[in-house]
């Protein structure tokens, strides 16, 4: 039979076929909604697994009362939000005193300052060895040629221009050098600092934040 036989054979006995269905129109509020929804369950889902953290492993809850597992929940939730407003801070503030004053009894952050300072006291002095060095290489170049023009022996009148403008030259790019390795420092420190949580520290090269961090540093200065 063929492809005409067949399609006339449908015709005669009244059969339709079928189409296939278009997909329901997409409500963009109730996909929101749904959206919303699915962020707040993943929200509560992560504040309850940390405060899951912080209890004992193997503790049956159903056996705690529920006033003391909500008080357990709400003292863990404000403390969060005090971190949090910590962690965002932007000023320094008594709250920021005080977390840096627990900082200071808690943990090595003293130690840990004393250490950077003691690191970049070191590559300061390296890097101002090796530019006081680069100085004295040309001055003794310079002499010599200076030494040859006092016993009679000609030079060359431009070469003590042309040495002066290597020495500068040199001098520059070590110059550029000591403050790439003086950043690194700076963000050593950062780095050990944003591990210790204190406030007001991340890894930043902006003013405004060094600005602010310098600030915590002669705070912590004091206390060495």
């Amino acid at each position: 039979m063929d492809l005409n036989s067949i399609l006339s054979l449908l015709k005669d006995q009244n059969l339709q076929i079928p189409h296939p269905q278009q997909p329901a129109p997409i409500n963009v509020d109730q996909q929101q909604q749904q959206q919303q929804q699915q962020q707040q369950q993943q929200q509560q889902q992560q504040q309850q697994a940390s405060i899951d953290s912080i209890l004992p492993t193997g503790l049956n809850l159903f056996n705690i009362r529920p006033d003391i597992i909500n008080q357990v929940r709400q003292e863990y939730l404000t403390k969060k939000a005090e971190d949090d407003k910590l962690k965002n801070a932007t000023t320094i503030t008594p709250e920021v005193l005080v977390a840096i004053s627990n900082l200071v009894k808690e943990t090595d952050l003293i130690q840990v300052l004393k250490k950077c300072k003691e690191r970049q006291d070191k590559k300061e002095k390296e890097l101002h060895s090796h530019r006081e060095s680069i100085k004295k290489r040309y001055k003794k170049q310079r002499d010599n040629l200076m030494a040859k023009e006092l016993i009679g022996v000609k030079c060359n009148p431009n070469e003590l221009k042309e040495l002066d403008r290597e020495m500068k030259r040199e001098l520059h790019r070590m110059d550029l050098q000591i403050l790439k390795d003086m950043d690194g420092e700076v963000r050593y420190l950062q780095q050990e600092f944003v591990r210790l949580n204190v406030p007001l520290f991340k890894v930043s090269n902006e003013p405004s934040d060094i600005k602010l961090q310098r600030k915590i540093l002669f705070i912590l200065q004091d206390m060495i």
